[in-house]
């Protein structure tokens, strides 16, 4: 099992609409794929977390590289792991930007929840990593 954890920031701020139909398009080639994964997003900014194969997630990272509607993504982690972090999520998702629960499909309380030893018992410092990366690359 692989994962990349990259940033990059939206072409232009994305529209509801436009994040829906995104994470749509991107839940059924995930589950076609096998990849699970979480996406952040937060006025322009997103922070994407794949895992999978790694030649699958090779191949995905190239075609998102091409995407048009996202630019400078960086590549901040990569590697093998011993097990998905997120393996009920073909791609979570959660804008940042929303100061109120959300009826998008894809919310999730997770990313609402304390930073704590006990909401995270299995793997708070890798939570903490993900999320404090994308705090600090923000425009």
């Amino acid at each position: 099992m692989y994962q990349i954890i990259y940033l990059s920031s939206a072409s232009y701020l994305f529209s509801k609409a436009e994040l829906q139909a995104l994470l749509e398009q991107a839940r059924v080639k995930n589950a076609r794929l096998g990849i699970t994964g979480l996406l952040l997003y937060r006025e322009g900014n997103f922070m994407q977390l794949l895992e999978g194969e790694s030649s699958v997630l090779e191949n995905l990272y190239k075609t998102i590289l091409r995407d048009t509607r996202h630019k400078g993504a960086i590549r901040l982690l990569d590697g093998e792991i011993a097990e998905r972090s997120f393996p009920e999520w073909t791609m979570a998702y959660q804008d940042l930007s929303l100061r109120t629960e959300s009826n998008l499909p894809g919310f999730n309380q997770f990313l609402n929840a304390p930073l704590t030893e006990a909401e995270f018992a299995h793997k708070p410092q890798q939570v903490r990593t993900l999320l404090n990366l994308f705090k600090r690359t923000l425009r």
